[in-house]
């Protein structure tokens, strides 16, 4: 399905995430630090908090070089219309194997505004969900507020991942590359799409295209991996937002 639209649907674009929800903070991390680094180590080995998906704080004893703080700098990525996939986002710098790209930021829901917003959009016949469920009562939705994150694409040849992040005590969800991705190379990652509604067709082009988004069971997760409630961003439904 193709459209004329020049512009992606509008948004409210923040820097941060927004709680909707009692922000609770992780203290148990907070003042503790790595202990097997040195003011003058740079974090790329043995590094105590790299190892638990902890971004190094004013507790550790690393140098001003750490490069275990991921979200201080993102990629340069730019939003741009896709042939099959609605609208979606390219690199504007080379990227090496895993660099951290950009953060997944929106607006933290529970459990039940997450549902309740879900039948809405679904009443309204809504086709793009940009919803991250993290944990239970812990979903970053991208629907109305968020960042350039949410137009990175589906598939299943994906050069890119979501990794879930303690920094400074909050839990904060980073788009880490999976591969060496070049200037101009669209950036995507496997949404672990949960069924909500019909099958919902993928148009990601890649070798081992599973054809279709999803499944309605449950997944086995990972310590930090994370998984879309619903359709996120732009590759979803009849080839995304259009």
């Amino acid at each position: 399905m193709k459209n004329n639209r020049t512009e992606p649907s509008p948004y409210i674009h923040i820097r941060r995430n927004v709680y909707l929800v009692k922000r609770k903070r992780d203290v148990v991390h907070t003042d503790t630090g790595c202990r097997n680094c040195t003011a003058n180590s740079d974090c790329t080995e043995n590094c105590e908090c790299s190892g638990l998906s902890l971004s190094c704080s004013k507790a550790c004893h690393c140098s001003d070089m750490c490069k275990n703080r991921p979200f201080r700098k993102e990629k340069r990525i730019k939003v741009v219309k896709t042939e099959f996939c609605g609208w979606g986002a390219v690199a504007l710098e080379s990227i090496d194997k895993g660099d951290f790209v950009i953060e997944y930021i929106g607006e933290v829901i529970d459990d039940t505004l997450c549902e309740q917003r879900l039948w809405d959009m679904k009443r309204r016949g809504d086709q793009n969900f940009y919803m991250c469920e993290i944990r239970k009562d812990f979903t970053i939705d991208a629907t109305f507020k968020g960042n350039a994150s949410r137009f990175l694409n589906h598939s299943c040849d994906p050069n890119c991942k979501l990794e879930k992040w303690q920094v400074d005590g909050d839990t904060r969800v980073g788009v880490f590359s999976l591969r060496s991705i070049q200037t101009g190379e669209p950036l995507t990652y496997d949404y672990r799409f949960v069924q909500f509604g019909p099958m919902i067709k993928c148009y990601c082009g890649a070798t081992n295209c599973q054809g279709y988004l999803g499944s309605k069971r449950k997944r086995v997760r990972q310590p930090n991996q994370t998984f879309h409630s619903v359709g996120a961003s732009a590759g979803v439904a009849k080839g995304g937002e259009p």
